[in-house]
């Protein structure tokens, strides 16, 4: 059974994944019970997964500081991810391919200042951290992760 993944990365990181150059394992997030069971009990699917893009965003901001963020949604096999039973849905994903990514999240162009300054505020902290810091509440509350098709990857806005 597949599953949809959103893990942050840079351009360059990307490319290698595009190109089969790229690394092992990632981290990011799913909607796995852990998120799940943090959500109200009536959510359906589709809003775990947003709560899970939405979060690997902000681990954008932890693990890959001073760079326009980029998340990479892919659909992987079961067997490739490791829950790693956090509350906001932190996994490890090994075996990513380029065919397995179904979209790409990127800011918006008018985020970078405010983004830049959430990454200064979070880096190197942990994801539950980084949700409470009021930087990354602005970040949240006024920019969106826009999609774009994996096509479009040497399109991104820097």
């Amino acid at each position: 059974m597949a599953q949809m993944i959103f893990v942050p990365m840079t351009r360059d990181e990307a490319r290698a994944l595009r190109s089969g150059t790229a690394t092992d394992r990632y981290r990011g997030c799913a909607a796995t019970p852990s998120l799940a069971a943090s959500l109200e009990a009536d959510t359906v699917l589709e809003e775990v997964e947003y709560a899970a893009l939405s979060n690997a965003g902000v681990l954008a901001l932890v693990l890959k500081s001073h760079v326009p963020r980029l998340v990479v949604a892919a659909e992987v096999l079961e067997g490739q991810v490791r829950d790693l039973s956090q509350r906001h849905g932190e996994v490890d994903v090994g075996g990513l391919v380029w065919a397995q990514v179904r979209a790409l999240f990127a800011d918006e162009p008018d985020s970078l200042q405010a983004m830049s300054l959430a990454s200064e505020a979070v880096a190197g902290e942990t994801l539950a951290t980084a949700l409470a810091a009021p930087e990354v509440a602005a970040v949240l509350d006024d920019y969106d992760l826009l999609w774009f098709a994996p096509e479009e990857l040497d399109q991104l806005p820097a």
